[in-house]
C-alpha cells in the first residue's frame, strides 16, 4: 500500500480540488484535507497581495497567469425571499422578510487589466 500511496493524488494538479478517494485507496486522511474544528486561526488576506493566480471560469482553467493587486470583500444579507424585493403600494400586503444571516465573499482584483475574480474561482500558484 505504501508505493500506491505515492503515486495517488491529493489534489487535481489544474483545479487544485481535493481528490475524494484519497483515504479511500491510502486508507489515510488526505494531508491537504483541513479539519476545520481542529483549526482557530486567521488568514491574512493581505498575504495574497502579490501571489500569481489562474483564473477558472466556465471555460475551464485560463491559458494566463496574473497576480493579485488587492482583495475585496462584497458581504450581502441571506433572507428567506426567493422573489425581488419591490417597493409595494399602499394598502397591500407587505411579504414578511427572515433575515437569515450574512454571506461574505472576496474578489481579487488583478493587475493585468484591473479585473475582478470571483475568489472562489482563482487557483493560486506556488513559486
Amino acid at each position: 500500500m505504501e508505493n500506491n500511496k505515492n503515486k495517488i493524488p491529493t489534489h487535481d494538479p489544474y483545479t487544485g480540488e481535493l481528490n475524494p478517494y484519497y483515504e479511500e485507496l491510502t486508507g489515510e486522511k488526505n494531508p491537504l484535507l483541513v479539519d476545520r474544528r481542529e483549526t482557530d486561526s486567521c488568514f491574512d488576506l493581505k498575504q495574497l497581495v502579490g501571489k500569481k493566480f489562474r483564473y477558472n471560469g466556465k471555460y475551464g482553467l485560463s491559458t494566463w497567469i496574473d497576480e493579485v493587486k488587492n482583495v475585496e470583500t462584497i458581504m450581502g444579507i441571506k433572507t428567506n425571499l426567493e422573489l425581488p424585493i419591490k417597493l409595494y403600494k399602499e394598502g397591500e400586503e407587505q411579504k414578511k422578510i427572515e433575515v437569515l444571516g450574512y454571506t461574505y465573499g472576496l474578489r481579487i482584483r488583478s493587475t493585468r487589466g484591473n479585473h475582478l475574480y470571483e475568489f472562489e474561482n482563482c487557483v493560486f500558484i506556488n513559486d
